[in-house]
């Protein structure tokens, strides 16, 4: 159990004001500090100080006792772990201090040659000196301006930094940028007129301290957000809650991040600059790990041209990966609507869900970033029982935009953990493809319209005619487009694929009419992903629309 400070004996008290004194004289932490934003506390395994931030959480933690090293060590470790935001630590060991570093994205504990020296800077003191020889601000005060073209890639630079600096696979580093973003974003949103921002470099003394407030601003976005919006969504926290994850960066790429990014104006960078820079890192990401989450943008741009969603419109993608559906639908809406009707609709009528907890991270940046909307993705299976949606029914939707994954198929024991489906009663294996395109139609209102990429197979193949006959009897089938071979290559899945238009029955004895059937030829890449001219697919998006008006 801990004590009180007061009650540490002398013995004790002698080693902590040792340990102040090695830390003022020989690494710059400043004396007038103690006792304010020094922390000292006896507990069951030996006498832990630490050095605290102006919000109170610790960014430097200590040992002065406690037997061996080692096993010093093991409890500076336990007192990381607990303490979760912080990334330097010392052991006293006769007035010498052993430095080390926390690596939160392992929860490892290595040994460094030196512990960070400490840049004691009071605010309003002397000008500082900033990105380029000349710029000198105040402390705090470093200005800041939106985004612009000769900088869009910003964002790709700032993810390659993460790979460079902490080693991390490129989908883990999206991951990560994900969340500086977010917290950037929260920063320049909530921080009032005329005080500085909290995202700038300069205003901590080293990058341990910077690293500890940024992580404490982390935890407070996401507070605020399940605060806010636990008020109005039934189990915003459980569905929602995907920023929970901590910030696994360590404390000099975090500094780095925050120093490349802090001198720009995020929230008020133009919607399609920012979307269009934050969309640079995606493909590099996406074929390194995360290629089954992507739809290449010229198929999104094609199904959301022919559709024209409007802003009195709810629209749901149930598999939405990194959300690029969603973000093009509010695109379209902005550029055809007012601001006020294009901000209901992003805030209260665009809905995505995805299961992985990653993806979603990265859709509700990107749909930050698009102007909103991000409350609306939930993290689930699409493939549940209605039962387990606490904000959101069946035949709900006017649209449904969707690329359901293909090229799995369920055995009895998945499918028994899923919803009761269709079109795989008496069935012991089947596609996955078939369960997201009966859900998809689940989710539909009478008379909305599916717009959903399928492997080919399912409109040629005989051993599909079932599935042809069951979408007979829920909807109009009103175009199938074929897409060229190469339209998922450049991520993994060499398969012949169709988009799919039809429009749930309002009355099942209705006349039918006749379908539209197109063929892409280019997509406006090759096999490999790279840029090729003469995509056709804008001409053939015009006749369809024109066909289904």
């Amino acid at each position: 159990m801990g004590k009180n400070s007061s009650r540490l004996g002398d013995s004790a008290a002698g080693l902590v004001r040792q340990a102040v004194d090695v830390l003022a004289e020989h690494y710059g932490y400043p004396p007038s500090w103690f006792p304010t934003r020094w922390r000292q506390l006896e507990t069951d395994y030996g006498v832990q100080f630490s050095v605290c931030t102006e919000e109170g959480a610790p960014f430097l933690l200590g040992l002065v006792s406690g037997g061996a090293i080692d096993d010093r060590v093991r409890l500076l470790k336990q007192a990381f772990d607990e303490a979760q935001v912080c990334s330097s630590g010392v052991v006293m060991e006769g007035g010498h201090l052993t430095a080390y570093r926390y690596r939160s994205k392992d929860s490892d504990l290595i040994a460094v040659d030196a512990l960070e020296s400490y840049k004691f800077l009071e605010r309003g003191a002397k000008p500082l000196l900033y990105t380029q020889p000349g710029d000198e601000y105040p402390l705090g005060t470093l200005p800041i301006a939106p985004l612009t073209d000769s900088v869009e890639s910003v964002f790709f630079d700032a993810h390659s930094h993460i790979r460079d600096i902490d080693g991390l696979h490129a989908d883990q580093a999206l991951d990560e940028l994900c969340k500086v973003l977010y917290t950037k974003l929260f920063d320049e949103e909530h921080t009032s007129p005329g005080e500085p921002l909290r995202a700038q470099f300069s205003i901590y003394g080293n990058t341990s301290e910077l690293s500890t407030a940024f992580r404490g601003m982390y935890r407070a976005a996401n507070e605020y957000d399940n605060r806010v919006y636990s008020l109005r969504i039934p189990g915003y926290k459980r569905s929602r809650g995907v920023f929970d994850d901590p910030i696994k960066l360590s404390a000099p790429a975090l500094a780095q991040l925050v120093e490349r990014l802090q001198v720009y104006d995020i929230s008020n960078t133009a919607t399609d600059l920012k979307g269009r820079a934050f969309q640079k890192v995606f493909l590099p990401a996406l074929r390194a790990g995360m290629g089954q989450y992507f739809t290449p943008h010229n198929v999104v741009r094609f199904i959301v041209q022919v559709l024209a969603p409007s802003a009195n419109q709810l629209i749901l993608d149930p598999f939405c990966g990194s959300g690029h559906f969603l973000t093009e639908a509010l695109d379209h809406v902005r550029s055809n609507h007012k601001n006020k009707a294009a901000d209901e609709f992003a805030y209260h009528k665009l809905h995505g869900i995805e299961k992985s907890e990653r993806m979603v991270r990265v859709a509700m940046t990107d749909m930050r970033l698009h102007g909103d909307g991000h409350a609306n993705i939930r993290c689930t299976d699409a493939l549940l029982p209605f039962s387990n949606y606490h904000d959101i029914e069946r035949e709900s939707f006017d649209m449904v935009l969707t690329n359901p994954p293909f090229g799995s198929v369920l055995g009895v024991d998945a499918l028994s953990a899923l919803a009761d489906f269709e079109l795989a009663r008496s069935r012991k294996k089947v596609p996955l493809e078939l369960l997201g395109l009966e859900r998809s139609l689940a989710f539909l209102r009478p008379g909305g319209m599916l717009a959903i990429v399928l492997p080919e197979s399912i409109f040629v193949n005989a051993s599909a005619e079932f599935v042809r006959d069951w979408i007979a009897t829920k909807a109009e089938v009103r175009a199938v487009v074929s897409l060229p071979i190469e339209t998922f290559s450049p991520f993994g899945a060499n398969i012949k694929t169709s988009i799919l238009f039809c429009e749930k029955h309002r009355n099942a004895g209705a006349a039918k009419r006749e379908v539209f059937c197109g063929v892409l030829e280019n997509i406006g890449h090759d096999a490999s992903g790279r840029v090729v001219d003469g995509a056709d697919y804008e001409p053939l998006a015009e006749a369809l629309a024109e066909w289904l008006r």
